[in-house]
């Protein structure tokens, strides 16, 4: 009795045919009669021999037919965030129409980039990574296509996203233009937990850029340092709104309007202020980021500075796919703006 593997030279020796025959079995079945190409499998089968190796097959055509999606975060998280959910549905759309398969690899986890160098992919999407990540000299050093979505932005890379700093700056203008001069902000911190691991990793750049892009414009139209409240969230979620916006409105001058870096914070402060007994627009506005599914379908319905990610999430799907076929690819740059709903208003007058 062998326990050896079988292989395609075993099935072609116990079913009196050629290597070739097999592998059209399998792979090109229009070659083949009906009944040969039955009986092949059977014999297969009985063997326990389930096909051609797949890593095999896609070196000798030369293509995967798999995109890698390279995300900061772990794969726990990538089916949380409810913007990031938004951005891989618009990669599956373009690769289930294409064909291909999309592959996610966490940054978090391959810290020596040895997850990146064994891929079997024909791209790369790399998705908010800093520039100095490990990651990303791995990507390089692969030499395959690759396409840049939020950051990092590299010479040469083909990249799609907004300019988070200059989107930012459009909360700030909404809040100050109502007449908002006491200003909360609900921020992530540099090294951000990831639930439900241990592991810690470097806040999405996104991030980090739309906190100054809201801090400079307030300070171009004349807030005070110290009418500007930070206060960090422990992690992207919502429960962590939750707890940063009770540390907000619990201060002896809380704000009068509070931008959250992500629609997902901005829903914890929403709920932080209900439960406070704190009206929102009333007493107190609150502005978000993302624009996602939940933002329209909120109490109040939360205004947020509105970016297509499911739509970005296609255009880099798009252009990884136009890569491939040595197409030549533009940048994508995005442009955000304000969709005002019910959650911010002029302060009341005294505040």
């Amino acid at each position: 009795m062998t326990t050896s593997r079988p292989t395609l030279d075993t099935v072609a020796e116990a079913a009196g045919v050629s290597r070739m025959t097999v592998s059209n079995a399998y792979n090109r079945p229009d070659q083949l009669s009906a009944t040969t190409r039955e009986r092949v499998l059977a014999i297969a089968a009985g063997l326990g021999y389930g096909g051609p190796d797949p890593a095999g097959r896609s070196l000798r055509r030369g293509r995967a037919g798999t995109v890698g999606v390279l995300l900061t975060e772990n794969l726990t998280y990538a089916f949380t965030d409810p913007g990031l959910v938004q951005f891989l549905r618009g990669v599956a759309d373009e690769m289930s129409a294409a064909g291909m398969a999309m592959l996610l690899l966490p940054a978090d986890a391959d810290r020596d980039g040895a997850l990146v160098r064994s891929a079997i992919v024909d791209a790369f999407i790399v998705c908010s990574i800093w520039e100095d990540d490990p990651v990303v000299q791995a990507v390089r050093s692969r030499r395959l296509p690759f396409v840049s979505s939020g950051s990092p932005r590299l010479s040469g890379v083909p990249y799609v996203g907004i300019d988070n700093a200059a989107a930012a700056a459009l909360a700030a203008d909404h809040l100050l233009g109502l007449g908002h001069r006491h200003l909360g902000l609900v921020a992530l911190p540099e090294d951000m937990p990831i639930e439900p691991s241990d592991s810690v990793v470097k806040v999405r750049r996104g991030f980090a850029q739309r906190v100054v892009g809201f801090l400079e414009r307030a300070s171009d139209a004349g807030v005070e340092p110290e009418s500007v409240t930070i206060v960090d969230a422990d992690t992207n979620s919502t429960d962590a709104g939750i707890l940063a916006a009770r540390e907000l409105l619990s201060r002896k001058r809380p704000p009068t309007a509070v931008f959250a870096v992500s629609d997902v914070l901005a829903l914890g402060v929403l709920s932080a202020a209900a439960e406070l007994g704190i009206d929102v627009p009333g007493i107190l506005s609150v502005i978000g980021f993302d624009d996602i599914d939940e933002a329209a379908h909120s109490r109040p319905p939360l205004t947020t500075v509105a970016q297509d990610l499911r739509e970005q999430g296609r255009t880099a799907a798009r252009m990884a796919l136009g890569l491939i076929e040595h197409s030549k690819v533009r940048n994508a740059p995005r442009t955000a703006h304000v969709m005002v709903r019910e959650s911010t208003a002029a302060p009341r007058r005294g505040r």
